[in-house]
């Protein structure tokens, strides 16, 4: 792809669209003051437009919101969508449905949240239903069952909108939140409660929680809600973010280097395409950018079981000396079993006489099994 310009005498000057848009952005750099040249970060809920320009050309954070409906499915009788729950949702009781949808949810009497395990709860009051062009008002979620990040399935016929969750097989404990249902860990990550603290009289402690902060609000999620910022990016929004003396370029690179030592901060390998797309994982073919990653929380791992092994053939344990009746095979003791069985009788200081009884035979102790 490439760029014409055209000079006032005329003449027709190709340039590659990369170096094109990099000459506009010098032109327009030297005429604005120095003030304006730094980049405000995008607001805590964009998942895109966080630009910053690298040595060859801008890598821009593109992402398509899950909290918008998707794997929308329609048919004659039933229109079918997927969504997740934002912040946004339960504070304006908002319930995001498709373009599809904007006729057919007018003749919707009532919304019905269904968890898979109980009889559906009815969540909107005819009288207050507000429709938009975007989402549905009105709906009252329950704080206690539904949060931010929940993975909500969609159906609404031609009197009634049913809302459905999906259970898990056993709770899971995020940020101190209990998780019921299913679940986007992207948004999860994108809208956790702040769980780090600042601090005026500690400037590094205070720089280490705006670096991790500033990831987590602005990064790339991937599917397992990690969040990952080329450094460039996360320098510059970060010093557009805090103060001067506090923000200088080598303080958050030190920042950075810091918290990848101590484990709290990763590096990670993605890629940016010809139009600056980043992309994660690397794409073949495509320049290669190096990654910032924060993992705001880790999934609890199954608690371990204690394993009791019983004695079998292939586990050694020991056997204790016995009597063994063998009368009923025609068989006798012999010399070795009986004073083997005298002496143990002798050494135990059993009372009665320590002749083996007749019929029988000793066995000595022994082990039986494997390593």
């Amino acid at each position: 792809m490439i760029a014409i310009k055209t000079t006032s005498s005329g003449r027709k000057l190709a340039h590659c669209t990369d170096c094109h848009r990099q000459k506009l952005a010098n032109a327009t750099s030297a005429h604005e003051p120095r003030t304006t040249a730094e980049p405000t970060a995008p607001t805590p809920d964009s998942v895109g437009g966080a630009e910053t320009p690298g040595p060859d050309q801008v890598v821009v954070i593109q992402q398509q919101d899950p909290g918008q409906p998707h794997d929308v499915v329609e048919t004659d009788s039933e229109l079918q969508w997927t969504f997740v729950i934002r912040r946004r949702h339960l504070d304006h009781g908002q319930c995001p449905f498709p373009a599809e949808a904007a006729r057919r949810i007018r003749t919707a009497k009532v919304v019905h949240l269904h968890d898979g395990r109980a009889f559906p709860t009815v969540l909107l009051a005819s009288l207050r239903k507000r429709i938009t062009k975007e989402h549905l008002r009105g709906v009252h979620w329950s704080r206690t069952e539904v949060m931010p990040g929940t993975r909500v399935t969609a159906k609404l016929d031609r009197s009634r909108l049913r809302l459905s969750l999906t259970p898990l097989e056993r709770p899971v404990l995020i940020a101190q939140k209990r998780f019921l249902y299913e679940y986007d860990p992207r948004i999860i990550a994108r809208e956790l409660p702040t769980s780090l603290t600042y601090s005026r009289v500690d400037t590094a402690s205070s720089l280490d929680v705006l670096v991790q902060e500033t990831i987590r609000k602005l990064g790339y999620l991937d599917e397992a809600g990690r969040a990952l910022l080329p450094m460039e990016n996360l320098v510059r929004n970060v010093r557009s973010r805090g103060t001067s003396e506090q923000c200088s370029s080598e303080a958050v690179r030190a920042s950075v280097n810091g918290l990848v030592s101590r484990k709290r901060l990763t590096w990670q390998t993605g890629s940016c395409a010809a139009d600056g797309v980043l992309h994660f994982p690397a794409r073949p073919g495509e320049r290669t950018v190096r990654l910032v990653c924060y993992t705001p929380f880790v999934l609890p791992q199954p608690k371990k079981q204690r394993v009791v092994q019983l004695p079998s053939t292939s586990s050694q344990h020991g056997v204790a000396g016995h009597l063994m009746k063998i009368e009923h095979l025609g068989k006798q003791a012999s010399d070795t079993a009986r004073a083997a069985y005298t002496e143990a009788h002798r050494s135990a200081g059993l009372a009665g006489p320590h002749k083996l009884p007749k019929g029988h035979t000793y066995v000595r102790p022994h082990k039986r099994g494997g390593q």
